[in-house]
């Protein structure tokens, strides 16, 4: 009897981990989709803001500073848009075709649940009221155990993302400066083409650090939803593409010289770095109270196992 209480334990414990990770899956495919929800909106703004001569750069002389804005953004944005909401629904549509592996596990639990009160009752009152007090005590060491245990996991995770982003936000900051000393802002303010702008020069590939820059962070994000011990706001990571497009604007036809965009990239690189240090904070301050948690954990396992042996056999 008393391997059949280990064994039901077990079981539990396993169900317990699988639920978990369910939950945290569920939260990610939210998160996956309210951003792919604000993406396809913003797809379709830019879609209709895009002129047929959006491609051309229209100069400051027009007059027309707002139809320049909106054609500038448009192009820089509308296809790297696209591409990020079909990157993020495979993402999400891998994370829902996993929840398949977790059906039916709400169900076991309930059915191992009854099983060991079954087992329990077998045994004297006295007996039974004490392993059910020591049993009590297991679950909710376990419970805090699974939950650091995932909490880890999707740290881990998330600082790997966070660190990518700082170094695409590097390497974006360092492209700003290659294109101060080289771009003939004169040229693209006479009628060059964006679509030449923002995709064959250190202008383009800028854009594109910054575009890889939040991709990293979305990841790192979708990873800090689910974080139950720990409160880490995710939202205070700033993302860059539409505020260095913005700055670019500003720089090109009205400042004549890259300072906007070049300070949009410092700041959140800045902000960025500042609450990853955080974030490595406190999953140093998480590991601590995970090993102090898994030692009392084996530690009750090894009392509960010897006390149920020593119950069946008296």
């Amino acid at each position: 009897m008393a391997r059949r209480l280990d064994k039901i334990e077990k079981e539990i414990g396993y169900c317990e981990i699988k639920l978990e990770k369910e939950r945290r899956i569920r939260k990610q495919i939210q998160f996956l989709q309210d951003d792919i929800g604000m993406l396809d909106q913003l797809v379709r703004e830019y879609s209709h803001r895009m002129a047929p001569a959006s491609p051309m750069i229209a100069g400051r002389a027009s007059g027309d500073g707002k139809a320049s804005r909106d054609g500038f953004l448009a192009v820089g944005l509308v296809e790297l848009l696209q591409e990020e909401k079909e990157i993020l629904q495979r993402e999400r549509d891998e994370l829902a075709s996993r929840l398949h592996t977790f059906t039916g596990f709400l169900a076991k639990r309930g059915i191992l649940e009854d099983e060991k009160k079954n087992v329990l009752r077998r045994l004297s009152p006295a007996h039974s009221s004490k392993l059910r007090r020591i049993n009590e005590d297991y679950k909710k060491i376990e419970k805090q155990w699974n939950t650091f245990t995932e909490d880890l996991v999707n740290l881990d995770e998330a600082i790997f993302f966070l660190d990518r982003n700082l170094d695409y936000l590097r390497s974006c900051r360092t492209l700003l400066l290659t294109a101060k000393g080289s771009l003939d802002i004169d040229y693209w303010m006479s009628g060059g083409s964006l679509m030449n702008l923002f995709r064959h020069s250190n202008i383009g590939r800028a854009k594109d650090m910054a575009d890889g820059a939040d991709r990293n962070l979305k990841l790192a994000q979708k990873e800090l939803v689910c974080l139950s011990t720990i409160k880490v706001r995710a939202d205070l990571f700033q993302r860059v593409i539409m505020p260095l497009l913005e700055g670019l604007f500003e720089d090109i036809f009205i400042e004549g010289k890259l300072l906007s965009s070049f300070r949009v990239i410092e700041a959140a690189l800045a902000t960025n770095l500042k609450l990853s240090e955080q974030v490595k904070a406190k999953r140093i301050l998480l590991l601590a109270k995970f090993d102090q948690v898994d030692k009392l954990r084996n530690q009750m396992f090894v009392r509960l196992g010897g006390d149920r042996r020593n119950r069946m056999v008296g």
